[in-house]
């Protein structure tokens, strides 16, 4: 038989009062069911479709000013360099995120990136990256920033938005979606994608002829990817540019003058590259 004394009766007392107060804060904070789940904590939704609506006239001034980001991977210093970087920069028409911006698609690393993102101050973008697109990534990335596949237009140029992961995304991936969208353009075509379009390990028969048909379009005038991690360029039929990663606040500066394009690496002492236009593209 147990006899309880006065102290033990209190500490009994302030125990159940304990575990009622925790019920009650933990019942105050948002809860996810798991990290591999497509819940979001952050209530941003359809972004890309969002900041079309107020990215503006971006050819008003005659040159269009690109700042290219790739591959975060969750480094959130790095990123946050980046950002305080870009948004600095004077005259920015509007930013885009190659993708890879998680490591694991898990719930929790889109719920950071996201209140990073929120910190550029110009219209910004998104593609899905293969590390975006692993289990539930697909599903958070439509939620966040709407369909995978998209483009909007200026008077003279066409940026499409295009999801590269054959592996990961399933009924996402849709060649056939790129390659019509270049095809029936009347205006130059920047394309920005995660995957290099001649990446030889993913894509291979009718579906990587298919994709570098598309790249060599006349109308095409430059390809912009990450997943590499390294800056790299290839003056060819069209233009192909590798962004690099963007560890040690790497990023890379794009702008479209009258007389063709120009690369700026940054944080970068180098310069500017010249890439020029296509012959048969229109010359303003």
């Amino acid at each position: 038989m147990f006899t309880y004394t006065q102290a033990g009766r209190f500490n009994v007392k302030k125990a159940i009062l304990t575990v009622a107060t925790l019920g009650l804060m933990i019942s105050c904070v948002p809860f996810r069911d798991s990290p591999f789940s497509d819940t979001l904590l952050r209530g941003d939704r359809n972004l890309n479709f969002l900041y079309m609506q107020s990215v503006g006239d971006v050819e008003e001034d005659e040159i269009i000013r690109i700042a290219v980001i790739a591959d975060s991977h969750g480094n959130y210093t790095d990123l946050d360099k980046v950002i305080g970087e870009v948004n600095a920069t004077p005259g920015l028409d509007f930013v885009v995120h190659l993708g890879d911006f998680t490591n694991s698609s898990y719930n929790y690393e889109y719920d950071q990136f996201l209140a990073q993102y929120a910190e550029i101050n110009r219209p910004h973008f998104m593609v899905l990256g293969n590390h975006d697109a692993l289990g539930a990534g697909p599903s958070l990335f439509k939620k966040a920033f709407g369909p995978s596949n998209y483009f909007f237009e200026s008077e003279h140029f066409r940026f499409i938005f295009w999801n590269s992961t054959n592996w990961e995304s399933g009924d996402a991936f849709d060649p056939e979606w790129l390659k019509r969208t270049v095809a029936d353009s009347q205006k130059a075509v920047l394309i920005f994608t995660h995957i290099p379009l001649e990446d030889e390990e993913r894509f291979e028969g009718p579906l990587r002829e298919g994709l570098l048909s598309a790249r060599d379009n006349p109308h095409v005038a430059a390809v912009f990817n990450g997943h590499n991690h390294v800056y790299w360029l290839r003056e060819g039929i069209t233009p192909l540019v590798q962004v690099p990663r963007s560890e040690d606040g790497k990023w890379l500066l794009f702008e479209i003058k009258p007389d063709g394009l120009y690369l700026k690496p940054k944080p970068s002492a180098t310069g500017e590259t010249w890439l020029g236009f296509k012959p048969s593209l229109f010359q303003r």
